[in-house]
């Protein structure tokens, strides 16, 4: 009679410190992993990156502190990281976040330089024995090489390195898990391409799998975002012949489950204790500054000139989509300005030409594009917004499809072949939604800056502010 044997994972992805789901995440893990380990199944819970998002008042106070407690709590067994935890939080913070985890990090493609080894805090890979049943799990995240040396790390292509990984393990283990942030895409390649991954637990561009998608002998589990849903791959083991005879996915609604009450306590006690942290007045503002999505601010002309200050540019832009709430005048604190500027964005500076800027700015106040909703690549507003300026006066045709008339950069009409350096936020790099950016030369990042942290600074700059309330774009008459 053959061996066979049941292991179930239970799994998340993405949650961002959406907390307000989280009490219910952890009845559902609780209650499943009950059941299944009193008929004698084996039960793993695992979180697949993501899990903080430095936007939420706990995670921000506490660099994330908080969340890995409240994973220890929730019942975690393994994780790996995605890029909020890896590209948002410095260095120093990222290497003591998991100092007090009650679960493993699994992360094989983010080391240490220059001698690349493996940070303290994680592991290449775990394997999980019940007796003689050996699971072997495999982590990645994904890589985005500049944004992680200018932090302090090395991230490296995955593929590499779990195809070896899976060769030197595939006869030592039972199963082989990936736990991936790499996006469904990758997932899918590593599938067709890596022989021997049983399962790819994936995350990072917020799929929902309601049952999951198996490709050659991979399953493919993702479960969305936001908490919204907890995913349930079970696997039916034939032991004897080390291979999986049976597996199937499936995603449980959050919303189906109480409350975990102790929970809700804790996270109630983490946010006042964030709001008294965060709260604390750090400048005074002579002025209000508001906002407007689909005109020309001094808010915006603002941090344009903090972006352009800081990358040492002769242009700044910044598009006021990035601004979410007023600030108003007089004390100003942490938390103002986290609810302002939310988004775990960086500076970068790039190298145009006269015609490619002009090419960018008139992509930019076209209606269509003022109007754009954005999301992903560290973006937490809603839309683009007017683009702010700074270093530029812009004459411009209001009209159905606005045109420019003339630009001068700091008081020099702009040349078309001439070149300029230009500051402005990096998810510009990676969204794609002005080409012309992405032909540009010279990118350098900025990091660990945050928008919101640059504001801190800039805000007490009385003259720039000052200067701000000028008119950068200037309607006229068609000629």
């Amino acid at each position: 009679m053959a061996d066979i044997c049941t292991l179930h994972l239970l799994h998340t992805n993405d949650l961002h410190s959406h907390f307000a789901s989280l009490p219910r995440i952890v009845t559902c893990l609780r209650t499943h992993r009950q059941t299944w380990e009193q008929n004698n199944e084996h039960v793993l819970t695992v979180d697949v990156g993501d899990h903080l998002d430095r936007m939420n008042l706990i995670t921000e106070a506490s660099f994330g502190k908080v969340n890995v407690e409240l994973m220890n709590r929730s019942g975690y067994q393994y994780a790996t990281i995605g890029n909020n935890e890896g590209i948002t939080l410095p260095k120093k913070q990222l290497n003591t976040l998991y100092e007090h985890a009650a679960f493993t990090v699994v992360a094989s493609n983010l080391l240490d330089p220059p001698d690349g080894r493996q940070p303290d805090w994680s592991v290449p890979y775990a394997i999980h024995e019940w007796g003689d049943l050996r699971v072997a799990l495999l982590g990645a995240t994904i890589p985005y090489p500049h944004s992680y040396q200018m932090m302090g790390w090395s991230s490296l292509e995955p593929k590499p390195i779990l195809s070896d990984q899976v060769a030197a393990l595939r006869a030592q283990v039972d199963v082989i898990v990936l736990l991936s942030h790499l996006g469904y895409q990758e997932d899918c390649r590593l599938a067709e391409e890596v022989e021997g991954i049983d399962v790819i637990l994936g995350a990072h561009t917020h799929h929902l799998l309601e049952q999951g998608v198996r490709i050659r002998n991979t399953l493919i589990a993702q479960t969305g975002r936001f908490g919204q849903y907890v995913g349930h791959v079970r696997l039916v083991l034939d032991r004897e012949k080390k291979t999986v005879i049976e597996a199937t996915a499936e995603v449980f609604p959050t919303e189906q489950y109480p409350a975990d009450t102790q929970i809700s306590q804790y996270l109630q006690e983490e946010m006042e204790a964030a709001e008294s942290r965060l709260n604390q007045p750090i400048a005074t503002l002579a002025h209000d500054l508001r906002i407007g999505w689909e005109e020309e601010t001094a808010f915006g002309s603002f941090l344009a000139a903090s972006i352009r200050e800081k990358t040492g540019a002769e242009v700044g832009l910044a598009n006021g989509g990035l601004l979410l709430t007023d600030l108003k005048q007089g004390g100003l604190s942490r938390a103002d300005l986290l609810r302002c500027v939310p988004h775990p964005l960086n500076l970068c500076a790039l190298t145009l030409t006269g015609e490619q800027l002009t090419q960018v700015l008139e992509q930019a106040i076209q209606p269509q594009i003022v109007k754009r909703e954005l999301r992903g690549c560290g973006f937490r507003g809603k839309v683009e917004g007017w683009m702010g300026v700074d270093g530029l006066r812009i004459e411009y045709v209001e009209d159905e499809h606005p045109r420019i008339v003339s630009i001068e950069v700091n008081g020099q009409k702009l040349e078309a072949s001439r070149k300029y350096r230009v500051g402005t936020v990096d998810m510009f790099m990676y969204n794609r939604l002005f080409p012309v950016l992405l032909q540009g030369s010279d990118v350098q990042f900025f990091l660990p800056v945050l928008l919101r942290e640059l504001l801190a600074e800039t805000l007490q700059n009385e003259e720039m502010l000052a200067r701000s309330f000028s008119r950068r774009w200037i309607p006229v008459r068609a000629g």
